[in-house]
Protein backbone atom coordinates (compact mmCIF):
# COMPACT_ATOMS: atom_id res chain seq x y z
CA UNK A 1 0.00 0.00 0.00
CA UNK A 2 1.57 3.39 -1.07
CA UNK A 3 0.77 6.86 0.33
CA UNK A 4 2.17 9.90 -1.40
CA UNK A 5 2.97 12.65 0.53
CA UNK A 6 2.67 16.47 -0.83
CA UNK A 7 6.26 18.24 0.53
CA UNK A 8 6.39 21.43 1.79
CA UNK A 9 7.74 24.21 0.38
CA UNK A 10 10.93 23.59 2.49
CA UNK A 11 11.14 20.25 0.93
CA UNK A 12 10.05 20.84 -2.83
CA UNK A 13 13.68 19.48 -3.90
CA UNK A 14 12.58 15.78 -2.50
CA UNK A 15 9.59 13.79 -2.77
CA UNK A 16 7.91 11.19 0.07
CA UNK A 17 5.81 8.14 -0.46
CA UNK A 18 4.53 5.94 2.48
CA UNK A 19 4.03 2.40 2.38
CA UNK A 20 2.95 -0.43 4.73
CA UNK A 21 4.60 -3.46 4.14
CA UNK A 22 3.67 -6.91 5.65
CA UNK A 23 5.60 -8.71 8.11
CA UNK A 24 5.22 -11.19 10.44
CA UNK A 25 1.29 -12.75 10.20
CA UNK A 26 -0.92 -9.79 12.00
CA UNK A 27 2.25 -7.29 11.68
CA UNK A 28 2.32 -4.52 9.20
CA UNK A 29 5.64 -2.40 9.12
CA UNK A 30 5.56 1.10 8.08
CA UNK A 31 8.27 2.87 5.66
CA UNK A 32 8.77 5.83 4.13
CA UNK A 33 10.90 6.91 0.86
CA UNK A 34 12.46 10.09 0.80
CA UNK A 35 14.29 10.43 -2.71
CA UNK A 36 15.61 13.52 -4.93
CA UNK A 37 14.14 13.82 -8.45
CA UNK A 38 17.26 12.57 -9.67
CA UNK A 39 17.53 8.78 -10.54
CA UNK A 40 20.23 7.63 -7.35
CA UNK A 41 23.20 5.45 -8.81
CA UNK A 42 24.45 4.80 -5.01
CA UNK A 43 22.74 1.58 -3.17
CA UNK A 44 19.27 2.47 -1.41
CA UNK A 45 19.77 3.53 2.41
CA UNK A 46 17.51 2.22 4.93
CA UNK A 47 17.40 4.15 8.24
CA UNK A 48 16.74 2.19 11.43
CA UNK A 49 15.53 4.22 14.59
CA UNK A 50 16.93 3.45 18.27
CA UNK A 51 14.10 2.29 21.27
CA UNK A 52 12.99 5.64 22.16
CA UNK A 53 11.15 7.86 19.31
CA UNK A 54 10.86 5.99 16.09
CA UNK A 55 11.63 6.91 12.32
CA UNK A 56 10.27 9.73 11.50
CA UNK A 57 10.68 11.52 14.78
CA UNK A 58 13.97 10.48 14.53
CA UNK A 59 14.81 11.28 10.99
CA UNK A 60 12.59 13.23 9.13
CA UNK A 61 11.15 16.37 10.61
CA UNK A 62 9.64 18.69 9.06
CA UNK A 63 12.11 21.74 9.95
CA UNK A 64 15.49 22.67 8.18
CA UNK A 65 18.06 20.79 10.16
CA UNK A 66 15.50 17.81 11.20
CA UNK A 67 15.76 15.54 8.46
CA UNK A 68 18.81 13.49 8.23
CA UNK A 69 16.93 11.32 5.03
CA UNK A 70 16.21 14.50 2.95
CA UNK A 71 19.58 15.64 3.89
CA UNK A 72 20.89 12.64 2.31
CA UNK A 73 18.75 12.54 -0.37
CA UNK A 74 19.80 15.92 -1.66
CA UNK A 75 23.97 14.34 -1.54
CA UNK A 76 22.23 11.68 -4.26
CA UNK A 77 20.29 8.33 -2.34
CA UNK A 78 17.33 6.82 -2.16
CA UNK A 79 16.54 6.85 1.48
CA UNK A 80 14.14 4.58 3.43
CA UNK A 81 12.74 5.21 6.86
CA UNK A 82 10.99 2.23 8.57
CA UNK A 83 9.28 1.96 12.13
CA UNK A 84 9.94 -1.31 14.08
CA UNK A 85 6.79 -3.28 15.43
CA UNK A 86 5.39 -1.25 18.04
CA UNK A 87 6.45 1.92 16.75
CA UNK A 88 4.51 4.95 15.75
CA UNK A 89 2.73 3.75 12.65
CA UNK A 90 3.51 0.22 12.76
CA UNK A 91 1.45 -2.78 14.15
CA UNK A 92 1.88 -3.32 17.75
CA UNK A 93 1.99 -7.05 18.63
CA UNK A 94 -0.89 -7.77 21.29
CA UNK A 95 1.93 -8.21 23.78
CA UNK A 96 1.14 -10.28 27.44
CA UNK A 97 2.53 -6.90 29.41
CA UNK A 98 1.20 -9.25 32.38
CA UNK A 99 4.19 -11.72 31.54
CA UNK A 100 7.20 -9.90 33.48
CA UNK A 101 9.81 -11.80 31.60
CA UNK A 102 8.51 -10.91 28.34
CA UNK A 103 10.85 -9.19 25.54
CA UNK A 104 8.35 -7.39 23.84
CA UNK A 105 10.69 -5.77 20.27
CA UNK A 106 13.23 -8.36 20.10
CA UNK A 107 15.97 -8.56 17.94
CA UNK A 108 14.60 -11.42 16.55
CA UNK A 109 11.25 -9.73 15.87
CA UNK A 110 12.62 -6.41 14.35
CA UNK A 111 14.82 -8.68 12.00
CA UNK A 112 11.81 -9.66 10.21
CA UNK A 113 10.35 -6.31 10.42
CA UNK A 114 13.58 -5.24 8.37
CA UNK A 115 14.02 -8.15 5.99
CA UNK A 116 10.47 -7.62 5.07
CA UNK A 117 11.58 -3.80 4.19
CA UNK A 118 14.75 -5.12 2.65
CA UNK A 119 13.13 -6.74 0.37
CA UNK A 120 10.36 -4.17 -0.67
CA UNK A 121 13.12 -1.67 -1.14
CA UNK A 122 15.03 -4.00 -3.45
CA UNK A 123 12.01 -4.90 -5.18
CA UNK A 124 11.03 -1.32 -5.10
CA UNK A 125 14.41 0.10 -6.29
CA UNK A 126 15.92 -2.77 -8.55
CA UNK A 127 18.73 -2.54 -6.72
CA UNK A 128 20.43 -6.07 -5.57
CA UNK A 129 21.34 -4.68 -1.84
CA UNK A 130 20.97 -2.30 0.41
CA UNK A 131 22.64 0.01 2.62
CA UNK A 132 21.70 0.03 6.19
CA UNK A 133 22.11 2.89 8.91
CA UNK A 134 21.01 1.98 12.78
CA UNK A 135 21.12 4.33 15.33
CA UNK A 136 21.76 3.09 19.01
CA UNK A 137 19.34 0.40 19.58
CA UNK A 138 18.57 0.24 15.62
CA UNK A 139 22.52 -0.19 15.37
CA UNK A 140 22.03 -3.68 17.45
CA UNK A 141 18.91 -4.78 15.38
CA UNK A 142 20.81 -4.30 11.91
CA UNK A 143 24.29 -5.85 13.44
CA UNK A 144 21.95 -9.01 14.30
CA UNK A 145 20.06 -9.26 10.69
CA UNK A 146 23.58 -8.85 9.16
CA UNK A 147 24.86 -11.88 10.52
CA UNK A 148 21.86 -13.78 8.87
CA UNK A 149 21.43 -12.09 5.50
CA UNK A 150 24.97 -10.42 4.11
CA UNK A 151 23.66 -11.20 0.47
CA UNK A 152 20.62 -8.49 0.65
CA UNK A 153 23.20 -5.47 2.67
CA UNK A 154 25.66 -3.34 0.74
CA UNK A 155 27.46 -2.16 3.74
CA UNK A 156 26.31 -1.84 7.50
CA UNK A 157 26.60 1.54 9.50
CA UNK A 158 26.21 1.19 13.38
CA UNK A 159 26.13 5.24 14.90
CA UNK A 160 26.57 4.73 19.29
CA UNK A 161 26.31 1.33 19.47
CA UNK A 162 26.81 -1.00 21.69
CA UNK A 163 28.64 -4.27 21.15
CA UNK A 164 29.00 -7.29 23.44
CA UNK A 165 31.62 -6.37 25.84
CA UNK A 166 31.45 -6.26 29.48
CA UNK A 167 32.71 -2.94 30.74
CA UNK A 168 30.79 -0.05 32.80
CA UNK A 169 27.92 1.01 31.49
CA UNK A 170 25.38 3.66 32.66
CA UNK A 171 22.58 1.99 32.62
CA UNK A 172 23.50 -0.62 34.23
CA UNK A 173 22.34 -0.06 37.88
CA UNK A 174 18.67 1.51 36.08
CA UNK A 175 18.03 -2.08 34.63
CA UNK A 176 19.78 -4.28 36.87
CA UNK A 177 17.59 -6.69 39.32
CA UNK A 178 18.89 -5.78 43.66
CA UNK A 179 18.05 -9.27 44.32
CA UNK A 180 20.71 -10.57 41.70
CA UNK A 181 22.81 -8.01 39.90
CA UNK A 182 23.71 -9.97 37.17
CA UNK A 183 19.56 -10.52 35.80
CA UNK A 184 17.80 -7.38 34.03
CA UNK A 185 15.23 -6.78 36.80
CA UNK A 186 12.24 -8.13 34.86
CA UNK A 187 10.28 -7.49 38.58
CA UNK A 188 9.98 -3.56 38.28
CA UNK A 189 10.92 -2.36 35.10
CA UNK A 190 7.89 -2.66 32.53
CA UNK A 191 8.13 -4.50 29.23
CA UNK A 192 6.98 -1.24 27.41
CA UNK A 193 8.96 1.59 27.73
CA UNK A 194 6.65 5.14 28.35
CA UNK A 195 8.31 8.78 27.73
CA UNK A 196 6.70 11.85 27.69
CA UNK A 197 8.27 15.05 26.15
CA UNK A 198 10.11 16.37 29.04
CA UNK A 199 11.36 12.80 29.93
CA UNK A 200 12.78 12.87 26.04
CA UNK A 201 14.61 15.76 26.07
CA UNK A 202 16.17 15.16 29.69
CA UNK A 203 19.10 13.73 28.28
CA UNK A 204 19.56 17.14 25.56
CA UNK A 205 21.58 18.74 28.45
CA UNK A 206 23.85 21.33 25.95
CA UNK A 207 21.10 23.30 24.54
CA UNK A 208 24.01 24.91 22.29
CA UNK A 209 23.89 21.45 20.34
CA UNK A 210 20.54 21.69 19.37
CA UNK A 211 18.49 24.32 17.67
CA UNK A 212 15.49 24.93 20.40
CA UNK A 213 13.14 24.29 17.47
CA UNK A 214 13.81 21.07 16.31
CA UNK A 215 14.17 19.73 20.23
CA UNK A 216 10.71 21.00 20.35
CA UNK A 217 9.48 19.42 16.72
CA UNK A 218 11.42 15.61 17.67
CA UNK A 219 9.34 15.92 20.92
CA UNK A 220 6.02 16.41 20.24
CA UNK A 221 6.32 14.34 16.92
CA UNK A 222 7.68 11.55 19.24
CA UNK A 223 4.76 11.40 21.80
CA UNK A 224 2.30 12.58 18.61
CA UNK A 225 1.36 8.96 17.45
CA UNK A 226 -0.18 7.59 20.74
CA UNK A 227 -2.73 7.86 23.13
CA UNK A 228 -2.32 10.91 25.73
CA UNK A 229 0.88 12.04 23.77
CA UNK A 230 2.76 9.45 25.46
CA UNK A 231 5.22 7.35 23.96
CA UNK A 232 4.81 3.67 24.62
CA UNK A 233 7.20 1.41 22.58
CA UNK A 234 7.99 -1.93 22.99
CA UNK A 235 10.65 -2.20 26.08
CA UNK A 236 12.73 -5.31 25.38
CA UNK A 237 15.56 -3.57 23.59
CA UNK A 238 16.23 -2.78 27.54
CA UNK A 239 16.88 -6.31 28.37
CA UNK A 240 18.73 -7.18 25.70
CA UNK A 241 20.76 -3.52 26.25
CA UNK A 242 21.58 -4.89 29.48
CA UNK A 243 23.26 -8.25 28.65
CA UNK A 244 25.03 -6.72 25.55
CA UNK A 245 26.66 -4.67 28.13
CA UNK A 246 27.44 -7.27 30.25
CA UNK A 247 29.59 -9.05 27.03
CA UNK A 248 25.99 -11.13 26.42
CA UNK A 249 25.20 -9.67 23.35
CA UNK A 250 22.97 -11.63 20.35
CA UNK A 251 25.40 -11.34 17.81
CA UNK A 252 29.40 -11.12 17.03
CA UNK A 253 31.41 -9.24 14.36
CA UNK A 254 32.81 -12.43 13.39
CA UNK A 255 29.77 -12.89 11.49
CA UNK A 256 29.71 -9.55 9.70
CA UNK A 257 30.84 -10.25 5.88
CA UNK A 258 29.78 -7.16 4.84
CA UNK A 259 31.51 -3.22 4.76
CA UNK A 260 30.86 -1.88 7.80
CA UNK A 261 30.93 1.86 9.51
CA UNK A 262 31.51 2.45 12.87
CA UNK A 263 30.53 5.61 14.30
CA UNK A 264 30.40 7.11 17.55
CA UNK A 265 29.82 10.22 19.30
CA UNK A 266 32.20 11.81 21.97
CA UNK A 267 29.33 12.40 24.05
CA UNK A 268 27.41 9.60 24.08
CA UNK A 269 26.29 8.06 27.03
CA UNK A 270 24.84 4.85 25.53
CA UNK A 271 27.38 3.59 24.08
CA UNK A 272 31.04 3.27 24.82
CA UNK A 273 34.57 3.30 23.78
CA UNK A 274 35.03 -0.07 24.70
CA UNK A 275 32.79 -0.76 22.23
CA UNK A 276 34.41 0.84 19.02
CA UNK A 277 37.66 -1.01 20.36
CA UNK A 278 35.87 -4.50 20.57
CA UNK A 279 34.53 -4.16 16.91
CA UNK A 280 37.72 -2.82 15.41
CA UNK A 281 39.55 -6.28 17.36
CA UNK A 282 36.40 -8.84 16.88
CA UNK A 283 35.58 -7.53 12.86
CA UNK A 284 38.01 -10.20 11.09
CA UNK A 285 35.75 -10.97 8.31
CA UNK A 286 34.84 -7.50 7.33
CA UNK A 287 35.98 -6.88 3.80
CA UNK A 288 36.40 -3.31 5.02
CA UNK A 289 35.79 -1.07 8.09
CA UNK A 290 36.05 1.86 9.39
CA UNK A 291 36.11 3.77 12.39
CA UNK A 292 34.83 6.90 13.13
CA UNK A 293 35.03 9.56 16.51
CA UNK A 294 32.96 12.97 16.14
CA UNK A 295 34.51 13.86 19.45
CA UNK A 296 31.88 16.67 20.16
CA UNK A 297 28.85 15.25 18.72
CA UNK A 298 26.08 13.72 21.50
CA UNK A 299 23.73 10.60 21.39
CA UNK A 300 21.34 12.53 18.75
CA UNK A 301 24.27 13.99 16.41
CA UNK A 302 21.83 13.46 13.26
CA UNK A 303 19.61 16.72 14.75
CA UNK A 304 22.50 18.27 16.12
CA UNK A 305 24.46 21.55 14.60
CA UNK A 306 26.44 21.07 11.57
CA UNK A 307 29.22 22.00 13.57
CA UNK A 308 28.48 19.87 16.25
CA UNK A 309 29.32 16.33 14.05
CA UNK A 310 26.42 16.19 11.77
CA UNK A 311 27.87 17.74 8.94
CA UNK A 312 30.48 14.99 9.31
CA UNK A 313 28.12 12.71 9.69
CA UNK A 314 26.22 13.15 6.84
CA UNK A 315 30.05 13.44 4.70
CA UNK A 316 30.90 10.09 6.41
CA UNK A 317 27.60 8.41 5.30
CA UNK A 318 27.60 9.61 2.16
CA UNK A 319 31.28 8.60 1.04
CA UNK A 320 30.70 5.12 3.11
CA UNK A 321 27.67 3.94 1.08
CA UNK A 322 28.85 2.41 -2.18
CA UNK A 323 28.30 -0.77 -4.33
CA UNK A 324 29.84 -3.87 -3.23
CA UNK A 325 32.41 -4.99 -5.60
CA UNK A 326 31.28 -7.70 -7.24
CA UNK A 327 28.01 -7.20 -6.50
Amino acid sequence: MLFSIQPAAAQKSVTRQDAMVASDPGVRIFVREVKARKRSRKPPILLVHGGGPGGLASFDLPIPGGSLAQDLALEGMDVYIMDARGWEKSTRPDYDTTRRWIIAGSSKEVSHDIDAVVDYIIERSGKKQVCLFGWSTGAQWIGYYACMYPDKISSLILLNSLYSVNAPWPYTETFRSWMDTTQFDYTTISSMRRATKTSLLASWKKDSFYDPAIAKAYAETAVGFYPDSLLEVPGGYRVEAFYTAQGKGLWHARDIRVPILCIRSGRDTWSRPEDMQALEEHLVNAPKKKFVVLPNATHHVFLSRPEEGRAQLISEIVAFNVKRKGR
